[in-house]
């Protein structure tokens, strides 16, 4: 392995394992304060701090290759930024509505409608709006592109997704705390939720605002159309609930369905 490939690689596990840290730390440090009435402020608090972190990791990480903003990832704005958000929102919504649907429909639990109130989606419109900004900033922007360079499309894609998967470990910790199979549920779902993403940065010309908009209109639905597990029971887990549940897998493909015919045909008959 050359030298410049050993520091590349040696750069991307040092960024996972920033990201690792950086999703630990609300838990870690909130910690200090458990049992007190400040717990979840705290807690609250530690999670808005790292949007701030990941930015300007990395930014730090884009700055050592020789470059000026995270602009570079795939944030650049054109004729094309507001319609690939509309498209990315649209698959999103549609995906994540898709397994609210079947849910409604044979038996799942959703949300009860008294709990639409206006604060809720509020709060929840604030949160979605950093949490698939930042992701995709660490996920498709920097991370993937680098893995991909290193060891191909593929691999490159199937990797970044599994990291992406594994760092969503909060869900499920502490350990036992959600039965075996749900975990690796969950996993596989964010799994293919990130093979998803990554291919719709590059339908799109490697931009993430297809990413970014699926992201942010999939957390909308999930939030807000269904009850928030394993905080609370829900009914077949295991089938219905929301990436948890077998029939996510379903709801990406429909997404990833939606992009492909509004932005890879489309440049397919352009062509």
């Amino acid at each position: 392995m050359s030298e410049e490939r050993t520091d590349k690689v040696a750069r991307i596990i040092l960024f996972c394992l920033l990201m690792l840290l950086l999703a630990e730390m609300p838990h870690v440090l909130s910690a200090l304060f458990l049992g007190t009435e400040e717990y979840e402020s705290v807690r609250s608090l530690l999670s808005w701090m790292t949007f701030p972190l990941k930015f300007l990791t990395v930014l730090q990480f884009v700055k050592q290759e020789g470059g000026d903003s995270v602009t570079e990832l795939g944030l650049e704005t054109d004729k094309n930024t507001w319609p690939h958000l509309i498209v990315g929102g649209i698959a999103g919504g549609a995906a994540a509505a898709l397994v609210f649907l079947i849910a409604f429909a044979f038996g799942g639990q959703v949300a009860s409608p008294s709990s639409f109130a206006e604060e809720l989606v509020l709060s929840v419109i604030i949160i979605a709006i950093p949490v698939s900004y930042f992701e995709e900033l660490c996920y498709r922007g920097y991370m993937m592109p680098r893995m991909v360079e290193l060891w191909g499309r593929g691999k490159g894609i199937a990797i970044s997704s599994l990291v992406f998967a594994l760092l969503h470990f909060s869900w499920w910790t502490p350990l036992g705390s959600v039965p075996l199979h749900l975990v690796i549920l969950f996993t596989l779902n964010l799994f293919v939720g990130g093979a998803v993403l990554s291919l719709g940065y590059y339908y799109s010309n490697e931009r993430l605002w297809v990413p970014i908009g699926f992201h942010f209109a999939w957390n909308i639905v999930v939030f807000i159309a269904f009850p928030v597990y394993p905080r609370e029971p829900v009914i077949s887990p295991e089938i219905f609930q929301i990436e948890w549940g077998i029939t996510t897998v379903l709801g990406f493909l429909f997404g990833l369905s939606i992009i492909w015919l509004i932005l890879k045909r489309g440049q397919e008959k352009r062509g």
